[in-house]
């Protein structure tokens, strides 16, 4: 999705039969349609992409502002602010917070993070279901132990943590991916 996404963004080069465009600005994500999105395979998130964008354009200063003014708050309140975006809830808050704000410490915590802390972390919390406190427990836990960059650890356990095979798969995807043309209103390119 976030390469699609970029196919509707400036048009940068090609290398080795790819495609590569710069990310769209907000103002080009706001003007795409939710059905434009829908048919590129977003589903149910072609309306938050376009709500995002909307919302984003009409923060004072512009959402860029914003977005780069939560690099300087602290992790609550950066995940706070972007719960407020639609479709944002806390997991992709802490997401937006670790690989794009400058939150180093920020933990997304899901299912296989859960795995993750009961397996290295909190052995004790095995075979309990994960809840919000539990959630808020767990990031204390990978903070407590991996300092300041505990979400880029928590990143490199989590990616350990998937199976030979889903790594595969997903490789297979990323490298096969051929370059197709597709016809955008208003914007021609390929991807």
């Amino acid at each position: 999705m976030v390469w699609t996404l970029a196919g509707y963004g400036e048009r940068l080069g090609e290398v080795g039969g790819f495609v590569f465009h710069q990310f769209p600005t907000i103002e080009r994500l706001a003007r795409l349609s939710e059905q434009e999105l829908r048919e590129a395979g977003f589903g149910y998130r072609a309306k938050y992409v376009v709500g995002t964008a909307k919302i984003l354009q009409a923060k004072p200063g512009g959402g860029e502002k914003w977005l780069a003014s939560l690099r300087t708050r602290e992790l609550p309140e950066v995940i706070e602010a972007l719960c407020t975006l639609p479709g944002v809830g806390p997991k992709v808050a802490a997401c937006v917070a670790l690989f794009s704000l400058d939150q180093n410490h920020a933990i997304p915590i899901d299912t296989h993070v859960w795995k993750v802390a009961t397996q290295y972390l909190m052995p004790e919390l095995a075979g309990k279901s994960l809840t919000p406190k539990l959630s808020v427990a767990v990031a204390d836990a990978f903070v407590a132990k991996f300092g300041s960059y505990a979400g880029w650890a928590q990143n490199v356990l989590f990616i350990g943590q998937l199976s030979a095979q889903k790594l595969m798969v997903a490789e297979t995807t990323i490298v096969s991916t051929k370059p197709t043309k597709r016809k955008r209103s208003g914007n021609n390119f390929k991807t």
